[in-house]
């Protein structure tokens, strides 16, 4: 029986808000695949452990087997083949939608062209073997810094983010060594706190792998490898997609070193996850 078929025949036995995802699940296949949880409960209108808890309902383990339930019906039925796209390729090209897409695409294809892939591999080799990896954005780079702790956490262990208030930010300085690599997104003019910080890692040894805006960057003496993005003709808003689809890249190249070592962590991290979820679920049934 297809994930298809079980969620019609269970539907009826399921909560108000367990129907919801069920219907969400049925309507939106490609979208629950791409997604985690947590956003598929706000796309729903439902909490992300209403979602686990749909998924217990369908007697899976969790949502990492939704997701491989609805890839593998998807690929059994040809559902792809029969998905229709929202924009066609015409009105695209002609939308200041489809412009702003182009022109991010572009951006991206150019940076390309400027990448170094030996200094790449070496990097992504850095953090394969480093103990801890320390990741430093200030400003508008610090929610990007976020983004990439957090994505990176569910690869490794050992990801801590720096940040400039921390009390702790003294202590996480001189933890760094030869085996740490410091992962510095800098794109702000003023940077002399950031700079103060890549020159104690390099006295320390550390691998430090920066990535600017500028390739005249004052940190640029301190790195062991700087990455340059965008040009001074380009806003905070064109380098955004370049840098996550850099950031990205790296984190790819990072796993292509043990990709099934990588892959059973985060297996096993989404399960941690998925029971954490599960227990909070029965916390808040056991008080309503």
């Amino acid at each position: 029986m297809s994930i298809h078929e079980d969620i019609k025949k269970r539907f009826v036995r399921l909560s108000k808000g367990q129907r919801k995802v069920a219907q969400f699940v049925m309507d939106n296949p490609t979208t629950v695949i791409a997604n985690g949880a947590a956003e598929v409960g706000r796309l729903a209108n439902v909490s992300e452990s209403t979602v686990i808890r749909f998924c217990y309902a369908m007697d899976l383990s969790g949502y990492v087997e939704l997701q491989e339930e609805i890839r593998g019906y998807i690929l059994s039925q040809d559902v792809g083949a029969n998905l229709q796209p929202t924009y066609t390729a015409k009105k695209l090209t002609n939308s200041s939608f489809g412009k702003v897409m182009q022109r991010d695409s572009q951006n991206i294809q150019e940076t390309i062209q400027l990448i170094n892939d030996q200094q790449i591999q070496k990097c992504s080799k850095w953090m394969h073997e480093a103990d801890n990896i320390y990741i430093l954005g200030t400003r508008h780079n610090a929610s990007v810094a976020n983004w990439l702790s957090n994505t990176l956490k569910t690869f490794r262990a050992n990801i801590k983010q720096l940040r400039l208030d921390s009390d702790d930010l003294v202590n996480q300085i001189n933890s760094m060594g030869e085996h740490t690599t410091l992962i510095v997104l800098s794109f702000d003019k003023q940077i002399m706190d950031i700079k103060t910080i890549v020159e104690i890692a390099k006295v320390k040894k550390v691998k430090i792998i920066a990535i600017t805006g500028s390739a005249f960057s004052p940190i640029r003496e301190y790195t062991s490898a700087l990455f340059t993005l965008g040009t001074k003709n380009h806003s905070s808003l064109d380098i955004a997609p370049v840098l996550i689809s850099f950031l990205h890249a790296l984190i790819e190249e990072m796993i292509s070193q043990d990709k099934d070592h990588y892959e059973k962590y985060q297996q096993s991290y989404e399960q941690v996850e998925s029971n954490v979820l599960f227990l909070d679920a029965i916390r808040e049934k056991q008080v309503f």
